[in-house]
């Protein structure tokens, strides 16, 4: 058996996410995104906090609006944990994701925090080693900074995960409580293990590719994803990988350190010993997971349902928009994140829409209950 290996190499990411060539810098140009701000009438201030848990400083941007003195919030968690991974701006094939979703946050009046990720543009720390602990634990950093040391008067305050960072989002929660948490794509019950080889069979139909050679990208990411709960540590993982592509008949030599280094790291080892269906269960915030039809990176298929019936608060909401992708833009094609790059819009407004009422509607009724 010829060992090839052609998977989906970084969990919840745009498969273009990493393109650094200047083709694909001028590719993505020739594509109009109408959403990017070319002017953000509200204060952008740079800022920087450090996590105390481990003393990384993190980097980042906050903006709100001019007039005003108390605010809502969000911290915006990224999901992606590729090599690098995102910074402030999340920029994904073409698109300042995290920027247009602040701004467009920002003009309806909330206050927004993105940051660097560690490792990432000017923040500390080294995302070679990091896992989502790390993540999670710089995003609970981020939501404590900015309720108490941000010199910005907050009056509530929660995190957006896009991708796995909705998981995030629910781990950072046992640091720093939220008021509520919002899962873009990334609040669903599947384990990494299943979400992964979903996106290789759902991905590989929308493309026509034959059935057998599905089969076998499955089978191999099942052969993979039990090295983990196998192995007591992380150098036995990479020990039992090396073995298990040397026994597929591999023979070039960075073609198996590719392998190893790519599925043999701290971030694997710690995400598939994650189960997000007691994270979702046992947080006794409001939480709104949002998916999209078209979605082949998270399946609302196989996550919002089974999302719901784990939802605790009387205010939480499971919800899937029709003919959205990964990002939450209008899929045409619905071939996953090869389309994103051709898509003008960076997130559909109506999105937007969605996570303004359900706040607004989580905090009236905070002050019902309060002024009972």
């Amino acid at each position: 058996m010829r060992f090839k290996f052609k998977i989906l190499l970084f969990p919840l990411a745009a498969l273009l996410a990493s393109c650094n060539s200047k083709f694909d810098d001028f590719l993505f140009s020739t594509i109009p995104h109408p959403q990017e701000p070319e002017e953000r009438p509200y204060i952008v201030k740079p800022v920087e906090f450090i996590n105390p848990r481990d003393g990384t400083k993190l980097s980042g941007e906050l903006t709100y609006p001019a007039n005003g003195k108390i605010f809502n919030a969000f911290v915006l968690i990224a999901g992606q944990s590729g090599n690098p991974p995102p910074n402030r701006d999340n920029h994904v094939t073409g698109h300042n994701y995290f920027l247009v979703i602040s701004h467009l946050l920002t003009m309806r009046g909330y206050a927004v925090l993105r940051y660097d990720t560690r490792g990432v543009g000017e923040s500390g720390g080294d995302f070679l080693s990091a896992t989502d602990t790390e993540y999670s634990s710089d995003a609970a950093a981020a939501l404590e900074w900015l309720n108490n040391k941000s010199g910005v008067a907050i009056s509530s305050s929660g995190y957006i995960g896009h991708s796995q960072g909705g998981i995030k989002a629910l781990v950072a929660s046992q640091w720093q409580q939220p008021d509520y948490v919002i899962g873009l794509g990334g609040v669903g019950t599947q384990t990494i293990a299943e979400t992964i080889i979903q996106q290789n069979r759902d991905i590989n139909d929308a493309k026509g590719i034959e059935q057998a050679e599905t089969n076998r990208i499955v089978r191999e990411l099942t052969d993979i994803f039990a090295i983990y709960p196998q192995s007591k540590d992380l150098s036995e993982v990479r020990e039992k990988i090396k073995q298990y592509v040397l026994d597929a008949g591999v023979t070039d030599q960075e073609h198996i350190k590719s392998v190893v280094d790519t599925y043999g790291t701290a971030w694997w080892f710690n995400e598939t010993h994650q189960d997000p269906k007691p994270l979702i269960k046992d947080h006794n915030g409001p939480i709104l997971a949002l998916f999209g039809s078209k979605d082949m990176l998270v399946s609302s298929k196989e996550n919002e349902s089974s999302t719901r019936e784990l939802l605790q608060h009387p205010k939480s909401e499971s919800y899937t928009f029709s003919g959205l992708n990964h990002l939450f833009q209008p899929a045409i094609k619905g071939i996953g994140p090869e389309e994103y790059w051709e898509i003008e819009t960076t997130i559909d407004e109506k999105v937007i829409d969605k996570i303004d009422r359900w706040v607004g509607g989580v905090l009236s009724e905070n002050v019902a209950l309060t002024s009972q």
